[in-house]
């Protein structure tokens, strides 16, 4: 669920908000549609704020590396280039005595 959450958040917040404030801090969206930056708070406003939302979509990209590296980089790297994952089998000895 939280995954879910975390991939909706990027997709439809983080990703419009970097691309919408990018935008905002140029000079010819501002003269393409006069006012449209003030929406924002100006400039300044639209430079945080794009600043604050590029880190947080690196730190989502920074900690998805992580858990691939932590859980198993080479078996994860195997299963999206062939399909196949390997789960490993522990055999118990036991002994009859």
């Amino acid at each position: 669920m939280l995954q879910k959450l975390a991939y909706l958040v990027v997709i439809f917040v983080l990703l419009p908000l970097i691309i919408l404030m990018g935008l905002a801090m140029s000079p010819w969206m501002n003269s393409v549609l006069p006012g449209w930056v003030d929406l924002f708070g100006g400039r300044q406003a639209a430079r945080t704020i794009h600043f604050v939302a590029a880190w947080l979509l690196v730190a989502f990209v920074a900690i998805h590396v992580f858990e691939v590296i932590v859980s198993g980089l080479w078996n994860h790297l195997r299963s999206m280039i062939t399909g196949r994952y390997r789960i490993r089998v522990e055999e118990r000895h036991e002994s009859n005595a």
